[in-house]
C-alpha cells in the first residue's frame, strides 16, 4: 500500500513560502506589461499535479516561474524584439545602470547565467538564441552595470560563480537558492 501525498498542497505552501522571491523573478524577466502574480499562477498551475521532491521544490518552482515568464513575453510580443539587443554601448551615461534598467534580453541573460546561475547552453534554450548570443548580451549587461568585461570571461568552462562583492548588486533574496 502507497501513502497518498498532497502534491498540491505542498506545491501550494512553496509557492506561499517563496511569494516574493518568485515574483521577483517574474518581475525582473517580464518584458513589459504582464503580472508578476499571473507569472505565478501560470507557474503552479504546471506543478500542481506533479510529485513534489522536497529537496528539488524550490530549484522546481523557480525554474517553472522562468519558464512561465519567458514564454508569457514571447506569446504577446515578437520574439525578434525580446531577443535583440539595443546595441553598442554608449558610455554618456553617468555611471552603471541597475539591473532593472537594462534592456530585456540583456537582463535576462544576465539574470540567468550571473544570478540563477543557468548553464550558457539552458539560458540559449530558454531565450531561444544562440550561445554565442547569450555570451554577447551578458557582456554587454555587464558592461552597462559598470563591471570591467574581458572576452575571455565567456566561455561556459570559465564560468564561476560572482564573488561577494559581485553579488551584492543583485538582490538578496535569491541567496536562498544558492
Amino acid at each position: 500500500m502507497t501513502r497518498e501525498t498532497n502534491h498540491e498542497g505542498m506545491w501550494r505552501a512553496l509557492f506561499e513560502e517563496q511569494h516574493s522571491q518568485l515574483a521577483e523573478v517574474a518581475e525582473i524577466l517580464l518584458h513589459r506589461s504582464g503580472s508578476p502574480e499571473q507569472i505565478l499562477q501560470t507557474a503552479f498551475a504546471e506543478l500542481e499535479h506533479q510529485p513534489f521532491n522536497e529537496p528539488f521544490g524550490k530549484t522546481s518552482a523557480l525554474r517553472a516561474v522562468v519558464k512561465a515568464a519567458i514564454a508569457f513575453n514571447y506569446s504577446n510580443i515578437d520574439s525578434w524584439i525580446l531577443t535583440a539587443s539595443s546595441g553598442p554601448i554608449s558610455y554618456e551615461r553617468s555611471g552603471p545602470q541597475p539591473l532593472e534598467a537594462l534592456p530585456w534580453a540583456e537582463r535576462a541573460a544576465h539574470f540567468l547565467r550571473e544570478v540563477l546561475y543557468y548553464s550558457r547552453r539552458d539560458t540559449a534554450l530558454l531565450l531561444g538564441i544562440s550561445d554565442a548570443n547569450v555570451d554577447q548580451l551578458s557582456r554587454f549587461a555587464k558592461k552597462r552595470m559598470g563591471y570591467a568585461v574581458h572576452t575571455s570571461d565567456y566561455s561556459e568552462t570559465q564560468h564561476q560563480k560572482p564573488t561577494h562583492a559581485e553579488r551584492s548588486a543583485h538582490s538578496l533574496a535569491f541567496a536562498s537558492y544558492e
